[in-house]
C-alpha cells in the first residue's frame, strides 16, 4: 500500500524518536535491515541535535560533565525534537528536561535555572530588534516642560534580557570563567539583566532589586507619576547601563 508524503515524514519522525520501527518507513534493504537503517538515523538525529544544545548550553555542560549531558541531552531530543529545518533556535524547555532527572537536581539545584539563564542568553543573540517611532531619543528630555516630567514613559531597548533568579547564577558564571569559586555561595537570590552588545557578545550585569524593579516598571509601560519615589531614585544607575532606547509621553497627561 503507498503512502502520502506526510504520512511517510509522520512515521520516519517517529521511528527517529523510537515511537516506531523502521518497517513502517519505506525503507529499503539491503545487507542492512531497515532497523538497521533506521538506527544509523537516529543516532546520527540524537547526536547532531545534542552538539546543538551543548553550544547552546555550555555552562550546563561544565557544571555536569560530558557524560551526564549527553543522557539529558538525548532525553530531551527525543521528547521535543526540532519542527524545522533550521535547528540554530533549538533547545528552548532544556531546564524542563532536566528536571526530569531527580538525582542531577539533588547534586545540583541550581541547574534548572542555570539551563534557563543560558536559553535566555541564547534567544536575546538571535532577537531581531525593531525600530520605534513612537519613541522620542533620550536627548530630547531636557526639552520636556516640568508640568509634563511625571507623563514620562521610559521605554527599553529590544536587546536587554531581565533575570531574577533563586540562585547566583551570573556570579557563579563569572567565578567559573575566571575560576575563583572559593566563598561564592550561589544560594542567594539576585537581579541582573542581560544586554546585547553591537558585536553581538552578551554582557551580563548584576543589578540591586530596586534597580531592577525600576527597569521591569518601564519594562511594564508605566509612566513616572506611578512608579513608586523610593525606585525612581535609582533612575541615574539604570540610565547609566544604557537599556533605554528612548521616550514617550502619556497621551493622558501631556496636556
Amino acid at each position: 500500500m503507498s503512502h502520502s508524503l506526510a504520512e511517510v515524514q509522520l512515521e520516519f519522525a517517529n521511528a527517529l524518536r523510537y515511537q516506531n520501527s523502521g518497517e513502517h518507513c519505506d525503507i529499503v534493504s539491503d545487507h542492512f535491515t531497515d532497523e538497521q537503517r533506521i538506527q544509523i538515523y537516529r543516532n546520527n538525529f540524537v547526536i547532531s541535535l545534542s552538539e546543538v544544545l551543548a553550544a547552546t548550553y555550555p555552562l550546563t555542560e561544565m557544571l555536569v560533565g560530558e557524560e551526564c549531558f549527553q543522557q539529558m541531552a538525548r532525553q530531551h531530543v527525543l521528547t521535543n525534537p526540532s519542527t524545522s529545518g533550521d535547528v540554530s533556535g533549538y533547545g528552548e524547555l532544556f531546564e524542563q528536561t532536566i528536571q526530569a532527572f531527580p538525582a542531577v537536581i539533588e547534586a545540583a539545584p541550581y541547574l534548572a535555572e542555570v539551563a534557563l539563564y543560558e536559553w535566555k542568553k541564547d534567544s536575546l543573540v538571535r532577537c531581531v530588534s525593531e525600530s520605534k517611532v513612537d519613541q522620542r531619543p533620550l536627548a530630547g528630555l531636557a526639552d520636556v516642560p516640568p508640568e509634563q516630567q511625571g507623563a514620562l514613559v521610559f521605554h527599553l531597548k529590544d536587546s536587554i534580557t531581565l533575570i531574577n533568579s533563586s540562585y547566583t547564577i551570573i556570579a557563579l558564571e563569572h567565578a567559573i570563567y575566571q575560576q575563583q569559586l572559593d566563598g561564592l555561595d550561589i544560594n542567594q537570590p539576585e537581579f541582573g539583566v542581560l544586554i546585547r552588545a553591537e558585536n553581538s557578545q552578551i554582557e551580563s550585569h548584576h543589578l540591586n532589586e530596586q534597580c531592577h524593579q525600576l527597569l521591569r516598571e518601564f519594562q511594564s509601560g508605566q509612566m513616572l507619576a506611578a512608579i513608586d519615589p523610593s525606585l525612581l531614585q535609582h533612575l541615574n544607575a539604570v540610565m547609566a547601563l544604557n537599556v533605554i532606547s528612548g521616550f514617550s509621553i502619556n497621551a493622558e497627561l501631556e496636556t
